[in-house]
């Protein structure tokens, strides 16, 4: 592990030094382009449009992983440290000031939200799957209607044994008083992720407050619904995280290739321009 770590951090020097070094060569040639009285919008321009192209190109990596492009964290490497280069050249391309014109100041503004995005979704792509990990068993998201459905059969064959093995209905009257709402209730859309749950705190503890009431097979069939509980709030983070990486890629993605299509566009007009075409 500390082998694996130390590689990691040998990565990110190695990145950082060269893209610092890139950054510094794109801050120079710019200012030399500028004295020397060049073209300076038109070679950054397009430079930065093939950086775009380039960062898109990791997402089309992520389709085909048969292929031998190299591993896929090199590629994310390559995408993130690429981005803030991009980001840079923007700004030299642009001149640090707010463009006037109606179509640049469009691109501006989706070019803004693609690199915003970027750096949101960077966060939750380190964030997200770690804290999945540590909810419980990692679920396929396709799979989650499905075994929330069974997590909701095995409850009730739970509560069902109670009654009939028993002679007392306190779990009967948790569930139906208690857990039932709990086990049909779903995360919304604005749901925080992998924040305190006090849905599932209170039937923790409701259920827990129960115990004294319960007979020895009470008991024994109340741990086991303590732990279809705890799958269900293990369902819950999976589907809240796993959506929010989905809804970050849902905007993400068709940005980008907005951006792509406004930037040939501004490419084409820019040339028209310069060089009567």
């Amino acid at each position: 592990m500390d082998k694996a770590l130390t590689n990691l951090g040998g990565r990110r020097v190695f990145w950082c030094l060269v893209s610092a070094c890139a950054a510094v060569a794109l801050i120079l040639a710019a200012s030399v382009l500028c004295v020397a009285l060049l073209p300076a919008a038109l070679w950054t321009g397009t430079l930065l449009y093939a950086l775009v192209v380039a960062l898109a190109l990791f997402n089309a990596r992520k389709k085909l992983p048969f292929l031998p492009l190299t591993r896929a964290s090199t590629w994310l490497q390559f995408h993130v440290y690429v981005g803030w280069l991009a980001v840079l050249l923007f700004f030299l391309h642009a001149g640090f000031h707010w463009p006037h014109g109606r179509l640049t100041q469009v691109l501006a503004v989706v070019f803004m939200f693609v690199a915003i995005s970027g750096v949101v979704g960077l966060a939750l792509t380190r964030w997200i799957p770690g804290r999945l990990t540590r909810s419980g068993e990692a679920l396929t998201y396709e799979r989650i209607p499905e075994i929330r459905g069974d997590i909701r059969v095995k409850v009730e064959a739970l509560i069902t044994a109670a009654d009939r093995e028993s002679e007392s209905s306190t779990l009967g009257d948790f569930y139906l008083n208690h857990l039932l709402e709990y086990i049909n209730w779903r995360p919304g859309i604005l749901a925080t992720p992998f924040g305190d749950q006090p849905r599932h705190r209170e039937i923790v503890g409701t259920l827990s407050t129960l115990d004294r009431y319960f007979n020895p097979r009470e008991r024994e069939l109340a741990a086991e619904l303590r732990e279809w509980i705890d799958a269900k709030r293990n369902l819950d983070n999976q589907l809240v995280g796993q959506r929010l990486l989905k809804l970050w890629l849902f905007l993400h993605i068709p940005a980008s290739c907005s951006l792509i299509l406004l930037g040939l566009v501004h490419g084409l007009i820019a040339l028209r321009y310069t060089r009567g075409f």
